[in-house]
């Protein structure tokens, strides 16, 4: 399997727990073990690639992990060198135009099925559309795609269109977030520091967002953020924005 990779703007530790998700989590590992395609949405930091890591983890179904495809021919290169497709036949897969590469991708689902997992898609073209189309219908396929809303996904919310294949992660509640909160501080060795004003500060701008918990403590722990036992929180905030512009 492929290793997945967390969000850019979400540093994870894998000794983070996932906070508020439980829900979240049983229905995709349930589509997973069902191998029922499945839409995850949320703005960045929100936890969409963590939950991909738990559910995954849980069910140890064999997938292939993609990271926000944009262009066509370059996630058919991918899909074909993932997918081991015969070296002999396919030859060096990035000389291949698209019209020879997808065949080899669509076949090598058919004689292996598994769970197709695409991360971070935005404005997916009519050509990427219609490649997907003939994945989501392959018997023991599944795509799982993860988002930052459905009107992001362009030309894929016509394939992705039930509700019923839809996890929308909300932000945490104010007690999962304090919850995460101090196991980030514990984590990234914040305890040293005036914390309960740093916190407040932390919590209230995050508005729920597990990404944006976990950047800002780890921001903390670089010096130039520090003043004695105190966080100068209006730098390291304006930093870890950048982090979460879409």
């Amino acid at each position: 399997m492929d290793e997945l990779v967390s969000e850019s703007a979400q540093p994870h530790d894998q000794s983070v727990p996932l906070f508020g998700r439980r829900d979240e989590v049983r229905t995709l590992t349930n589509a997973l073990c069902v191998r029922k395609s499945c839409l995850v949405i949320g703005p960045k930091g929100i936890g969409k690639t963590r939950l991909l890591q738990v559910s995954l983890s849980i069910t140890r179904q064999p997938y292939v992990y993609v990271e926000g495809p944009e262009v066509l021919h370059r996630f058919l290169v991918e899909l074909a060198a993932r997918l081991s497709c015969p070296a002999g036949r396919l030859g060096n897969v990035r000389n291949r135009t698209s019209a020879a590469l997808k065949p080899f991708v669509l076949n090598a689902l058919r004689r292996q099925p598994r769970c197709l997992v695409l991360d971070n898609v935005a404005d997916a073209d009519p050509r990427m559309y219609r490649f997907l189309q003939q994945v989501y219908y392959i018997p023991a396929v599944c795509l799982i795609v993860t988002a930052a809303s459905r009107d992001g996904l362009g030309h894929l919310r016509k394939l992705l269109w039930d509700p019923r294949e839809e996890i929308a992660l909300k932000p945490l509640t104010r007690p999962e977030s304090l919850s995460l909160f101090d196991v980030a501080s514990r984590l990234y060795r914040l305890q040293s520091f005036d914390l309960a004003a740093f916190r407040g500060k932390v919590l209230t701008s995050a508005q729920g967002n597990p990404g944006q918990i976990l950047t800002m403590c780890r921001m903390a722990s670089r010096p130039e953020y520090q003043d004695g036992r105190h966080i100068k929180f209006l730098p390291l905030r304006i930093d870890a924005l950048t982090a979460f512009v879409q």
